[in-house]
């Protein structure tokens, strides 16, 4: 009888080893080591233990292995070494395959909680050698974890579901920007171009001035391309950003000369890199007939790729006095008391955890 209670003991540490394991391997050791640097009082008891690797796997399956020998051998001092192996493997394999699947219980937290300075304790001796046996395993007879990925669709479908992840620190911006850049080789120049009905153009020899002027501002577009004649080719583009209402002067004197086209079945992609070539904000659109078709511009398509251009409206990039400022104004609180030639302390690892 009592060597069936020991048996039973046995078993239930060998469970409770198991339950440990779930707890300790919940959470990757990188995010379990934020959130012990962000004072996470759970992560922090821990992480002690979860710090050590390999070494903690390897001394959880020889626990969880010599328990569960010990039950059997005492299950079989009592009745045979088949029924013995037929009440605890099945118990063993129903833990195994049920617990990842649920979630981490108070009580299992609490035990990982008490159990984790006894771990970190032994494992301050042991690591070097549990570490070479874990490591000459992981060589020869681990492969590589899987992604789970093999299509953009996966990629995409993982993001939406991080998107949904109650813990996610990921806000909905970085979500969108993450799957518009997934996407955005597949995204063709047409798709973003301004087209050629909404695209105003005026002529080389008009003459700037206030009416011109708030004409063209009125028109919410960056560019206006540049004719010599009306119906007749391009000749430049003219940036109306760059037109103050105190400019004066013919439209030839302030355009760009030089004028540069993509097809309309381009990809962003190449488009993109013919920005980057060309050091040139606007194109010209033309189809394969060599019709054109529209015009667009470096900012539509970060656009296309950002969702929106990032950041607040600030446009006085000539001026350093407005862009020291505007940093100052954002700099916290405690870097600012914090007394000239002096650091800020900061924690390290090993602080934070002890």
């Amino acid at each position: 009888m009592t060597s069936i209670l020991f048996a039973c003991l046995f078993l239930l540490l060998a469970l409770s080893g198991i339950v440990i394991r779930k707890v300790y391997y919940r959470l990757p050791v990188k995010e379990l080591k934020r959130r012990a640097e962000r004072h996470d009082r759970h992560a922090e008891r821990i992480y002690r233990a979860v710090a050590y690797g390999s070494s903690l796997r390897t001394l959880l399956w020889l626990y969880v292995g010599l328990t569960s020998a010990a039950s059997i051998v005492l299950f079989a001092r009592n009745t045979s070494i088949l029924v013995s192996l037929l009440l605890v493997g099945p118990v063993l394999w129903a833990t195994f395959s049920l617990l990842p699947s649920t979630r981490v219980t108070k009580y299992g937290r609490r035990l990982a909680e008490m159990v984790a300075p006894a771990i970190a304790w032994l494992l301050n001796y042991f690591h070097p050698l549990l570490s070479r046996g874990s490591d000459i395993v992981l060589h020869r007879y681990v492969g590589t974890e899987h992604t789970r990925l093999y299509e953009k669709e996966d990629l995409l479908e993982l993001i939406e579901r991080q998107h949904w992840q109650e813990d996610s620190r990921l806000t909905d911006e970085e979500v969108e920007i993450i799957k518009r850049a997934v996407q955005f080789p597949e995204r063709r120049v047409h798709e973003v171009l301004t087209p050629s009905k909404a695209v105003k153009t005026v002529l080389a020899d008009d003459t700037l001035g206030p009416v011109l002027i708030n004409e063209l501002h009125q028109s919410d577009q960056d560019f206006v391309l540049v004719q010599n004649e009306k119906k007749g080719d391009f000749v430049g583009a003219l940036n109306i950003k760059k037109l103050g209402i105190h400019t004066s002067g013919k439209v030839r004197d302030f355009m760009h000369q030089n004028i540069y086209y993509l097809h309309e079945d381009d990809s962003l992609s190449d488009a993109l890199h013919a920005f980057f070539v060309t050091n040139h904000p606007v194109f010209v659109v033309i189809n394969s007939h060599e019709e054109h078709v529209g015009i667009i511009t470096i900012e539509s398509i970060l656009k296309k790729l950002l969702g929106h251009i990032p950041g607040e409206d600030f446009e006085h990039y000539t001026d350093p006095a407005a862009v020291a400022a505007r940093h100052q104004r954002h700099k916290p609180a405690d870097e600012e008391a914090a007394p000239e030639g002096e650091e800020t302390p900061v924690k390290t690892d090993e602080e934070v955890v002890e």
